[in-house]
């Protein structure tokens, strides 16, 4: 955010206040007399026969110029009359005397003076009325300018950093930041902010300013407030948040307090009022701020939700298979136990026990996996990572996949070179498991699967390929997102939770990788894992 690109609005206002300052009654004296000075300098340098009217012309000038720099009516009446005496005395015969030997003279003398008094009033109000237009037009603008500005900021601390500087700007004086502390109800001093938008530590704070405040002790209070005493001065801006009960009095709702480090009276009260402006566009913007921020939390507390119900829907649905298979076959044992006699030959029990077995490890690959991608996505999971060849972690996850890998046929493609990669070998061999296994899950029996590994250009590949039906274009770019799944038409043959390739992208991610999926020719699907080759050079001495 830059605030220096109207810097003149700063400046108009620092030299009306320093101006002002210095047009003390003494100093519209010093200018009435100086101005008068100089027309009568000018009227000697015009004192020759003929220029009289110029020498009343310039006097008559000097009044207006009267009018332009002093702000009292009384210095035009004044200097009206110390003109219309001094062009007699010094310019109307018989000079350096008061007295009139024409009769035209009061006529004359009276009607200069009416130009003079009436010409300088029109142009004090002329001026006052310029004044005026300017100032609201620099506070016009300066609300503007704010409004603006707080609408680029996103949080507390922008929000704060554009109104003090802002407060700055209107005072040309520094302005100090007090924010509540997170312990208590006391208010701290954090960074002073001056007129060019610096923000710096508070290291040393004017010894006027007092050293801790109360936030209760600014509910309520007026703007150029001050405390202790007059050693403490200062104009105290608070700053509030919440709804309109909240600010009439709940010392809670104060966010913190703009100090102005100046005198009560360097501020106009247009100008208070515009700080107090300043202040309400702050409160404004504040309080849309945390409102958009309590939206983002609704809306992830929303999404969570909705992510926890998908879990759930999930859980129940794909595992209630598997627990009443389990279930059911245990049950038929039992039975057969109990009887005493043989029912079942031996090749049906072994049936049923394969397929306990079978239901048993699916349901632990599924525990196993939804631990591991909770873990990974919270940030939970540390990577303990080694020098691996991708060929042996390829070589260890055929130990664990799917027992149904017997009924395909299963070919790997070694890399000619070392494939070396820095990886977690339990995860990245999971990884490969859960490949493996989503290819004999969604293949008929029978179908050709080949794990093939590469070296290119500091890149390990590993590509699972198959020949089965394939996928859709429109279902591979959501198929690694958590508990979608491709087939989910299909979920009484095809038991998923739709985790596995979710922690696949996890676990290539985690380690700095991708995992993308294809079409194969000509027909099937083609699952690429690409890491960063592992860096074995060394320096030779």
């Amino acid at each position: 955010m830059d605030v220096r690109t109207d810097g003149d609005i700063a400046d108009n206002f620092w030299w009306r206040r320093t101006t002002l300052a210095r047009r003390t009654p003494l100093y519209d004296a010093c200018v009435s007399v100086g101005l008068l000075v100089a027309a009568t300098i000018v009227g000697a340098l015009l004192d020759h026969p003929g220029l009289a009217p110029s020498i009343m012309i310039v006097y008559v000038f000097a009044v207006q110029l009267c009018a332009f720099f002093t702000w009292s009516r009384l210095y035009c009446l004044l200097s009206s009359a110390a003109a219309v005496a001094l062009y007699n005395f010094l310019f109307v015969d018989p000079r350096y005397s008061l007295s009139l030997i024409d009769r035209g003279y009061p006529g004359m003398f009276f009607i200069m003076f009416v130009v003079s008094l009436v010409s300088s009033s029109i142009a004090l109000a002329l001026r006052r009325a310029l004044a005026q237009a300017a100032a609201s037009d620099r506070r016009t603008h300066m609300v503007l300018e704010t409004n603006r500005m707080l609408q680029q900021c996103a949080d507390e601390q922008q929000i704060v950093h554009a109104m003090a500087t802002q407060l700055a700007r209107l005072s040309g004086c520094p302005v100090v930041w007090y924010s509540a502390d997170a312990e208590g109800d006391d208010l701290l001093p954090r960074a002073t902010y001056t007129a060019v938008g610096d923000a710096a530590p508070v290291h040393e704070l004017a010894p006027q300013m007092p050293p801790r405040l109360s936030a209760s002790a600014y509910v309520g209070t007026p703007l150029d407030a001050t405390y202790g005493g007059s050693a403490f001065y200062g104009i105290y801006l608070t700053v509030r948040t919440g709804d309109g009960f909240a600010r009439s009095g709940d010392p809670a709702s104060v966010v913190g307090v703009l100090a102005i480090v100046a005198e009560r009276d360097v501020l106009t009260h247009e100008e208070r009022t515009l700080a107090d402006a300043i202040v309400s566009e702050g409160e404004l913007a504040l309080d849309r701020a945390r409102a958009m921020e309590a939206r983002e939390e609704a809306a992830v507390l929303a999404k969570n939700e909705q992510l926890r119900a998908n879990l759930l829907r999930s859980i129940s649905h794909d595992l209630r298979t598997p627990l009443t298979s389990i279930s059911g076959n245990a049950d038929v044992l039992l039975d057969q136990g109990s009887t005493g006699t043989a029912v079942l030959d031996a090749q049906t029990r072994r049936g049923l026990l394969l397929s306990i077995r079978s239901d048993a490890l699916w349901l632990n690959a599924t525990v196993e996996n939804l631990l591991a991608i909770t873990k990974l996505e919270g940030g939970g999971m540390h990577l303990s990572t080694t020098l691996e060849l991708m060929d042996d972690i390829v070589e260890e996850a055929l130990r664990h996949v799917n027992p149904a890998v017997r009924e395909h046929d299963l070919k790997v493609v070694a890399c000619d070179e070392p494939a070396l990669v820095n990886v977690d070998a339990r995860l990245m061999v999971q990884l490969v498991v859960n490949l493996v296994n989503n290819a004999i899950t969604y293949t008929p029996t029978g179908s050709h699967i080949m794990i093939s590994i590469s070296v290119d250009d500091g890149r390990v590949a590993c590509s699972v390929v198959d020949d089965g039906p394939g996928i859709a274009p429109e279902d591979r770019e959501r198929i690694f997102e958590s508990f979608y799944t491709a087939n989910h038409g299909l979920a009484d043959s095809h038991r998923s939770v739709g985790l596995g390739l979710s922690l696949c992208r996890s676990i290539a991610l985690a380690h700095g990788g991708s995992i993308e999926v294809a079409a194969a020719d000509p027909h099937g699907s083609v699952f690429t894992i690409e890491l960063p080759a592992a860096d074995v050079s060394f320096d030779k001495e």
